[in-house]
């Protein structure tokens, strides 16, 4: 049974606003329009609960929501989620029959996925909506832009046999937000396919490129919809850009309960690997949380908490399931104490961006690695609850 945060044995969780994840989704829509919303809630929606999210901003009316796999997307229809869901890797030949049984709209990252994607929805006398994928310098996906003049009568000719329909065709900007040159390449490349696509008799019925950073950038790159991601969860990465949307506001909240405080003499050695020595006396809290948990190991010895609102830095390494912080500065602490590793109390706050940068890596990776023992527990949306699902 999962624990509610107010039960003091509950030794950490996740907190998510749904009422700063709704106003980040508001301002992202405000500045693309006409251009419309694809809200990315792959990997369980970033790792804040791909269901919650879904319900929260399908009252924003979004065109689509976009996942990585055909199960992401079972799992959204089964949370009630009727609206159009976009599967961008699929695997065509195992999971074509995946999307035609949950409603689902599949990506095409090749000639040869259309083709397989179509003869399987031929077969199972169905049809599946398809975005085609475009590889303008990605390099990972996508039908080679320079090639379009071969690959587009071949692509007219899939369509026309049946099984599939042209829902959209996309690309992926790789620099978004840090090489403006780049990006406009980028896109004059997308733009040069889908004119020989055209000619090839092909009606496109929508394009898109833009991620979160690319969507707060030039009005260029908004075309007919925006696949955000990062932003509506409080990260943004790109550089700033004039008259785009103010940063996001923090969605996310990891919290953790003080199990125990212990003082230490000088010269005292701290968790595995004796990482840390004191060189004082100093009183440590251990926490309830660890790299299990999702909080990285490399923030051992660089990461910051907040406890009663006063920053204190992360002693010794992070282990699987404890970490200590020093609480030499702060009066009075006591067991159940609740700690902020991520998220604001009081004045301060302790943003996304500062994570990823004290444990070396990316605002994506911050979130999606929060573990699954972690409650997840929803405030200010359709899904408010003291506790999440899981």
């Amino acid at each position: 049974m999962t624990r509610s945060p107010a039960d003091p044995a509950c030794r950490a969780w996740l907190e998510v606003d749904l009422a700063g994840l709704t106003r980040n989704a508001e301002r992202v829509a405000d500045h693309v329009a006409p251009a419309r919303l694809v809200p990315m809630v792959k990997a369980d929606a970033y790792g804040l609960g791909a269901i919650a999210v879904a319900r929260t901003l399908d009252r924003l009316e979004p065109y689509a929501f976009g996942v990585a796999t055909p199960r992401e997307g079972a799992e959204l229809r089964r949370g009630g989620i009727e609206r159009r869901i976009v599967v961008f890797a699929p695997s065509a030949a195992a999971e074509a029959s995946e999307l035609l049984e949950a409603g689902l709209d599949g990506a095409a990252l090749s000639l040869d996925s259309l083709r397989k994607l179509a003869a399987r929805a031929r077969a199972e006398a169905g049809r599946i909506a398809v975005h085609l994928e475009v590889d303008t310098g990605m390099g990972r996906a996508g039908l080679p832009a320079a090639a379009a003049a071969d690959w587009a009568p071949e692509v007219a000719s899939v369509l026309s046999g049946g099984g599939v329909s042209l829902a959209s065709v996309y690309t992926h900007f790789h620099s978004a937000g840090t090489d403006a040159a780049v990006t406009r390449g980028q896109l004059a490349r997308l733009r040069a396919a889908v004119t020989r696509l055209e000619a090839a008799g092909v009606d496109v019925p929508l394009l898109h490129a833009a991620n979160s950073d690319a969507a707060m950038g030039d009005r260029q790159y908004h075309l007919d919809l925006v696949r955000v991601g990062i932003y509506l969860y409080g990260g943004r990465r790109g550089t700033e850009i004039a008259g785009a949307p103010a940063d996001p506001e923090g969605v996310a909240r990891v919290r953790a309960r003080v199990l125990e405080v212990r003082d230490l003499a000088p010269g005292s050695t701290v968790s595995y690997g004796a990482m840390y020595t004191t060189s004082g006396a100093e009183r440590l809290a251990t926490l309830g949380i660890g790299y299990a948990d999702g909080l990285a190991w490399r923030l051992s010895n660089r990461g910051r908490a907040l406890v009663r609102g006063i920053r204190v830095p992360i002693r010794g390494g992070v282990c699987m399931d404890v970490t200590s912080v020093d609480v030499s500065a702060v009066s009075g602490v006591e067991p159940s104490d609740v700690v902020t590793l991520l998220g604001r109390d009081g004045a301060e706050e302790i943003t996304l961006a500062e994570v990823a940068a004290a444990a070396g890596t990316i605002e994506y990776e911050v979130l999606t690695a929060i573990g699954r023992r972690l409650p997840r527990c929803y405030a200010g949306g359709p899904d408010h609850a003291a506790e999440g699902s899981r």
